[in-house]
């Protein structure tokens, strides 16, 4: 009896039975890798985040790394962890920018509305946008043809201008103006924006409105090409 019972307890014991432990390993393993991945992807996102306001307050030349890494609370070795340099972190931060506010402008823009309406639609969701995000709207609006842009960051800036001007199309006069209306827009805006904020004082919405006014106002005022002049000429005569 003390033997078969001695025998079954042996052999209970030395059943292998690491799978449950392998698991686990496995699992805390996977767990702490989210975890370390988790926190560097908000780490990266807090340097892109410093990185806009620090560039659009005080732009590319006058900002430094160190000062980034400070105001994201990150240590220096941890920036260049995500980024090899300011151009990258620079340009990084100008796509970002770029992407948010090309999705605000997607969700917010009116397809169906007359020139006028998509005109003020745009001026009010620049309102809007600004309020929320003015470090990406000034980021936008210095550096949309800026010469520090790489070749990724250029095609979203060419994008993001023909998206605008696409948006206005047909506008008044339909003039070869057409495509620097995006730095009109935005540098007129953003200028008010500044001259608000010299001043200390919060962007009005009387402002606002009748500065759109004026700017509707030389826009619904510009001449016809040559060419859209020619076409029409062509189409009367057929």
């Amino acid at each position: 009896m003390e033997n078969n019972t001695l025998s079954e307890t042996v052999s209970i014991s030395s059943e292998p039975e690491l799978t449950p432990d392998t698991d686990s390993a496995r699992d805390d393993k996977e767990a702490n890798h989210e975890k370390t991945q988790r926190k560097q992807d908000e780490s990266k996102a807090r340097i892109i985040r410093s990185a806009m306001k620090l560039f659009a307050e005080r732009g590319f030349f006058e900002t430094r790394i160190p000062e980034i890494a400070a105001h994201a609370k990150v240590g220096v070795g941890s920036l260049y962890r995500h980024f090899r340099n300011k151009d990258d972190i620079f340009n990084e931060a100008f796509r970002t920018a770029a992407h948010e506010f090309s999705k605000f402008f997607d969700e917010a823009s009116l397809k169906n509305s007359s020139p006028r309406e998509r005109f003020f639609d745009f001026w009010q969701g620049l309102g809007t946008f600004s309020h929320r995000k003015l470090d990406q709207l000034i980021l936008i609006e210095r550096n949309l043809s800026s010469y520090l842009l790489d070749e990724e960051s250029r095609k979203e800036a060419n994008l993001l201008r023909k998206k605008i001007s696409d948006y206005f199309t047909p506008f008044p006069g339909e003039t070869h103006l057409q495509s620097v209306y995006p730095s009109i827009i935005l540098g007129s805006f953003t200028g008010i924006l500044r001259s608000q904020a010299i001043s200390d004082k919060r962007l009005e919405t009387a402002i606002l409105k009748e500065s759109a006014e004026m700017l509707w106002d030389g826009f619904s005022k510009l001449p016809k090409s040559e060419p859209n002049k020619k076409k029409e000429k062509q189409n009367r005569k057929s």
